[in-house]
């Protein structure tokens, strides 16, 4: 895609139909010529360079993020300046040990900004820093710093759609976009419950005018941490200038956490069975089927975008496929031992799965219970895939998956794959281990 060029001095700015859902990003359109230029990110960067470089050295205070981003979001990652890039990558190998929980969102970050030759589905959607951010408060706080960043990625993507609303009041795609993010964030707390403290009282409408939607969002983000405020808004690079590829990272962003909450509870779910303790395994795996039945509310959003849009983000985004989620085999692997998927990346975890523990219980009421709960998990699973092959079928047709898969035969396929094989007899285990395209 051709950056934006500069707006010539006195000119009126690009009117705000050229942006929203279909078309550019109002951080494309509406940025100022200094903000597409590279001139005075890498002026502001050279001088913080030599600044934390010196005597003086002041850790990662007064990083220069909003110049870097500004031309990031203005013109696209993958059109970024070279020479800015250069320099980002040659600071990422020369930082100190990380001390404060702003070192380690830098040091997460800087290597989604020059990941253009090497990057992955981590790298683009900037899973690292996310996941560092989540564990900032230690071992115990995970799953709730999971839920609040949930929360928060919602509620900023609510803010940039609720602002595209308001540029184009009449335009049906963006009402429509912005109407299923705000009922995503009004009921986050059925994928998020740990940071339904972060949600005020919003009540729902079905008519989405812009102004009681930014009112919301705003609601939620000023109850967030300031680090994960400035974590969310970093984490936003994308790889071109289209309005509707913020909406699609945020979508990734909030589905790899999601995914990684639930594996999460599926591990303990297993170290629950194996202390004997049967009933708190059936609470997590009812808990984790809830949060998967729950994601039609992600899906909502996704269906609004645009064919035309999705081809040119997915021409941009080569090598970083979705087959390379690591919490979504993880959960896989969690559930049932299943050989490994020769086309995603090598993966292991620790421990058995919860399907060998439950095949070595002894049979019972426990086994009963834990069965049905894990049957409930299993549909769940396995009607979430079918959504995801019905939409992709409806925004990329039969064109072959950017992580060399056969694209929507591929999602069939995998959807018909149990995440319990033993629950589903004649399924054979030998047929698991497929994955979204």
């Amino acid at each position: 895609m051709t950056p934006q060029k500069d707006t010539p001095a006195g000119s009126v700015a690009a009117p705000p139909t050229t942006t929203g859902v279909g078309r550019l990003s109002l951080r494309a359109v509406g940025a100022g010529s200094w903000r597409r230029s590279p001139r005075l990110a890498v002026e502001l960067l050279d001088r913080w360079s030599a600044r934390t470089s010196g005597p003086a050295a002041e850790g990662t205070s007064g990083f220069p993020f909003e110049a870097v981003l500004g031309h990031f979001q203005a013109v696209g990652r993958n059109q970024a300046d070279p020479d800015l890039i250069e320099r980002l990558r040659v600071l990422a190998g020369s930082l100190p040990p990380p001390r404060t929980v702003h070192d380690r969102i830098l040091a997460n970050w800087l290597p989604g900004t020059f990941d253009h030759e090497d990057g992955n589905y981590d790298s683009y959607a900037a899973i690292p820093l996310l996941e560092e951010l989540a564990g900032a408060d230690g071992p115990d706080r995970i799953d709730a710093g999971l839920d609040g960043l949930i929360v928060a990625l919602l509620a900023d993507l609510l803010r940039f759609e609720a602002t595209g609303l308001r540029a184009n009041p009449n335009a049906a795609k963006q009402r429509a976009r912005t109407q299923a993010t705000f009922r995503a964030l009004v009921r986050a707390g059925e994928i998020a419950p740990l940071a339904e403290d972060l949600l005020p009282s919003i009540p729902s409408s079905d008519t989405a005018r812009g102004d009681r939607e930014l009112a919301a969002a705003d609601a939620v983000l000023t109850r967030v941490a300031e680090p994960v405020r400035h974590a969310v808004r970093i984490a936003m690079l994308p790889t071109t200038n289209r309005h509707d590829e913020v909406m699609f990272i945020r979508s990734v962003q909030t589905f790899e956490l999601l995914y990684r909450r639930i594996a999460r509870g599926l591990e303990r779910a297993v170290s629950f069975v194996d202390g004997g303790e049967p009933s708190a395994a059936i609470g997590e795996v009812t808990e984790a089927a809830d949060k998967i039945a729950a994601t039609t509310l992600l899906y909502r959003v996704l269906t609004t975008m645009p064919r035309e849009s999705f081809a040119e983000i997915r021409a941009n985004t080569s090598g970083r496929s979705a087959i390379q989620s690591r919490a979504y085999r993880e959960i896989e692997l969690r559930g049932a031992p299943i050989p490994p998927n020769p086309q995603a990346p090598p993966l292991s975890v620790e421990g058995i799965s919860l399907q060998e523990v439950f095949t070595a219980m002894p049979g019972g009421p426990a086994a009963t219970a834990l069965a049905a709960a894990m049957r409930n998990l299993d549909d769940a699973w396995r009607g979430m895939k079918r959504t995801h092959w019905g939409i992709t079928l409806k925004i990329i047709g039969q064109v072959p998956g950017t992580g060399g898969t056969s694209g929507a035969d591929y999602l069939r396929i995998a959807a018909d794959q149990p995440l319990f094989p033993v629950l589903h007899p004649g399924t054979g285990e030998q047929d698991g281990g497929v994955r979204i395209a």
